[in-house]
C-alpha cells in the first residue's frame, strides 16, 4: 500500500494484501459494470431513433426495435443483478480488512501500554489511555471501512466517466471540470481544519473519560463528602466544552458538503444547456446526450465521496497520532524467565531518586544479605515505599548502583527478576474475579492444596469458610466486597503462593488487628525462613524481630541495627517505640 492516503495505515494494512487485492478487483469489475449501463442506454435509444426514422410510423419503428429494446434492457438487468451480487463480495473483504486492522492497532496498543513502566502511567490520566483504546480506534476503523470504496470508487469513477464522457463529446467534458481547482483549494484547507479540530474533540473527549473514571472510583468520597453537585457541575463543564469543539467541526462541514453540491449543480446546470443547444443543432444524437448526462451525474459522486473521505481521513489520521504518540513512548524491556536461580543477596551502594526534582531518598547504602530480613522504618514520607519499589524495578534511580546476589540489577531479566520477588503493595488491588484467581493471578498449574496454604498463612480461611462461595467469591472491581484487612490478606497470599525468593511487604499488615497481625507473622517466619524479606511497618510489634531495622528520615538512612541496638542508641527509632507504647497504654485507659 503505497497511496499517500493509506501511508499512516501502512504496517497495519500489510499483512492483508490479499483481502485488499481481491476486494479492489471485485471493486474494479462492478465500477466497470455500473459504467456499461449508461452506455447500453445510449445504443438502447439510438437504436429506437435510427428505426424510427426509417419506419413510416411510430407504431412501426417500435415494433421494429421491441426486440432489440428487450435484449438491452435483460443485459442491463443481468448486468445489475451480477454487479450486486459482486458488491457483497468486495463489501465484505474490505469492511472484514479494516476489522481486522482495528482489532490488531487495538492489539498493539494494549500489548504496548503493559510494556510501559510505571513512570508513564503516573505522568498521565487513565481516562485518557482508555479513550485512545476506544473511540480512536474506532474512529480509524470508520475511515478504513469507507476508505478503500470511497476513495478508489471516487477516483475510479472519475478517471473512467471522464474517459467516456470525451468519447462522446470531449469540448462538454472539459467544461465539466471547471469546478475541480475550487474543490482542491477547498478541500485542502477543510483538510487542516478538521485534522487540528477533530485532535481537540479526542482530547476533549479524553478528559470527560478521565473525569467519569475518576468519579467511578473514587464514588465512596465524592459520596462520604457531598459532592454531587460539584462533580455534576464540573462534569456539564467539560461536557459543554466538548460540544463547543465539535460544534466548531460541523460549522466547517456544513460550509462544506453543501458546496460540493453547488459545484455540481452549478456545472450540470451549464452543461444540460450546452448540451441540450448540441442536440437542437444536430450536432450530438439525444442518445449521447442522455449518457453523457448520466456519465455527468456519475461524476458528481466523486465529490461528494471526496468531502466525506477527506473528513474520515483527517479523523482518522489525528487518532493515529494520538494512539502512535503511546506506541512511539519508549517500552520496559521485559526479557524473558530464563530460569536465572535468584538467592535473594540485596545491596544499595549510594543510591538517590527524586520525584520532579523532590529528594526521595538520598545517598542510602545499605546491605541485606540473602535469607535474611530487613524492616524498614520512618514518618511517613521518609522514602520506605520508594526503596522497597526499586527491587522489582518498578522505578529505576536517578543515581548509585542496586545489585542482587551481586550483579547489577539491570543485567538481571526483568521476567526472571519479577518472578523471584513476591510483593505486597501498599495500596492493594484485586481484579473483579474470584477469590481464588485474585491469589493464583497468572500461576499455572497451580493446584487447590497451594492455594489453600496460602490463604491459611494469610489468616484468610476462616473469612473465605464464610463466604457462601467460599474460594469461588466473585470479589467485585477492586475487591469492593471485601473489608480493607481482606483485600490485603488476599494481597498477601498471593505473593505467598509463589514461594519467592524476595518477599516486599509494603506495610501490608496495616489494615489487620494486632491480633490478627500476630498470627499471620507466626505463620510468615515459616515462610521467611531462607527467603529475603523486607518489611515496611508502622507498627513496632511487626518489625521488631527482623534480622536488620532500617530507620528513614526525610530520605536519609539514620539508623540501622537490631531492636535492642537501636533502643540502645536511644536515636529516632527509640523515640518511636515510646511514642507506640504510651499510645498503647492511653488505649488501655
Amino acid at each position: 500500500m503505497r497511496f499517500t492516503l493509506f501511508q499512516p495505515f501502512a504496517h497495519f494494512l500489510r499483512p492483508y494484501r490479499g483481502y485488499i487485492a481481491l476486494g479492489l478487483s471485485l471493486l474494479f469489475i462492478t465500477l466497470a459494470i455500473s459504467l456499461m449501463i449508461p452506455k447500453l442506454m445510449q445504443w438502447g435509444i439510438e437504436a429506437v431513433e435510427a428505426a424510427l426514422v426509417a419506419s413510416d410510423s411510430l407504431e412501426a419503428g417500435l415494433a421494429e426495435t421491441k426486440g432489440e429494446l428487450a435484449l438491452y434492457a435483460g443485459i442491463i438487468a443481468g448486468l445489475s443483478l451480477l454487479n450486486w451480487l459482486l458488491s457483497i463480495g468486495m463489501r465484505y473483504y474490505l469492511t472484514l480488512v479494516s476489522r481486522k486492522v482495528e482489532r490488531d492497532i487495538r492489539s498493539a496498543y494494549v500489548n504496548h501500554l503493559l510494556r510501559l513502566p510505571l513512570s508513564y502511567f503516573q505522568e498521565r490520566r487513565v481516562g485518557d489511555l482508555m479513550a485512545r483504546a476506544t473511540n480512536d480506534v474506532e474512529a480509524i476503523q470508520r475511515f478504513l471501512h469507507h476508505a478503500f470504496r470511497m476513495s478508489l470508487t471516487g477516483v475510479l469513477t472519475f478517471i473512467l466517466t471522464l474517459l467516456l464522457m470525451c468519447l462522446i463529446d470531449w469540448q462538454l467534458a472539459v467544461l465539466s471540470l471547471l469546478p475541480m481547482p475550487v474543490m482542491v483549494v477547498m478541500t485542502r484547507w477543510v483538510g487542516q481544519k478538521v485534522r487540528s479540530g477533530y485532535r481537540k474533540v479526542q482530547e476533549q473527549f479524553a478528559e470527560m473519560v478521565a473525569h467519569i473514571q475518576e468519579n467511578l472510583s473514587g464514588m465512596r468520597v465524592v459520596k462520604a463528602y457531598a459532592l454531587e453537585e460539584d462533580e455534576m457541575a464540573s462534569f456539564s463543564l467539560l461536557n459543554e466544552e466538548y460540544v463547543e469543539h465539535n460544534r466548531r467541526l460541523v460549522k466547517i462541514r456544513a460550509l462544506f458538503f453543501p458546496f460540493t453540491f453547488l459545484l455540481n449543480g452549478a456545472s450540470m446546470l451549464v452543461i444540460l444547456w450546452l448540451g441540450g443547444l448540441r442536440v437542437m443543432d444536430g450536432a450530438m444524437t439525444l442518445g449521447a446526450f442522455v449518457a453523457f448526462n448520466a456519465y455527468l451525474i456519475r461524476m458528481g459522486r466523486p465529490m461528494m465521496l471526496l468531502g466525506r473521505i477527506v473528513d474520515e481521513y483527517q479523523r482518522a489520521v489525528a487518532s493515529m497520532g494520538r494512539i502512535q504518540s503511546v506506541i512511539d513512548a519508549e517500552p520496559q524491556s521485559l526479557g524473558g524467565a530464563n530460569g536465572l536461580d535468584v538467592r535473594g543477596e540485596i545491596e544499595l551502594r549510594a543510591v538517590s531518586f527524586s520525584y520532579d526534582e523532590r529528594s526521595a531518598l538520598d545517598n542510602i547504602t545499605l546491605r541485606v544479605p540473602a535469607g535474611s530480613s530487613l524492616a524498614i522504618v520512618g514518618r511517613v514520607g521518609s522514602g520506605k515505599t520508594t526503596l522497597t519499589r526499586f527491587i522489582p524495578r518498578l522505578i529505576e534511580a536517578c543515581s548509585g548502583d542496586l545489585l542482587i546476589d551481586g550483579r547489577p540489577l539491570r543485567d538481571i531479566p526483568l521476567g526472571d527478576l519479577r518472578a523471584a520477588i513476591g510483593y505486597v503493595p501498599q495500596e492493594t488491588f484485586l481484579f473483579s474475579d474470584t477469590l481464588r484467581e485474585n491469589v493464583k493471578l497468572g500461576l499455572t498449574g497451580c493446584d487447590e492444596n497451594a492455594v489453600r496454604e496460602a490463604i491459611e498463612i494469610a489468616q484468610l480461611a476462616q473469612d473465605v469458610a464464610d463466604f457462601s462461595q467460599g474460594l469461588d467469591t466473585i470479589v467485585g472491581e477492586r475487591g469492593v466486597t471485601l473489608s480493607g484487612g481482606q483485600k490485603q490478606r488476599t494481597a498477601l497470599a498471593r505473593a505467598v503462593i509463589r514461594k519467592p525468593k524476595i518477599m516486599i511487604l509494603d506495610d501490608a499488615l496495616a489494615a489487620v488487628d494486632t491480633h490478627t497481625e500476630e498470627e499471620i507473622l507466626k505463620r510468615l517466619r515459616g515462610v521467611m525462613a531462607g527467603r529475603t524479606t523486607l518489611i515496611i511497618a508502622h507498627r513496632i510489634s511487626t518489625v521488631r524481630d527482623a534480622d536488620q531495622i532500617a530507620v528513614l528520615d526525610e530520605g536519609r538512612l539514620v539508623e540501622l541495627g537490631t531492636h535492642e541496638q537501636l533502643i540502645g542508641r536511644n536515636g529516632l527509632y527509640a523515640d518511636m517505640c515510646r511514642r507506640q507504647d504510651l499510645s498503647s497504654e492511653l488505649e488501655e485507659l
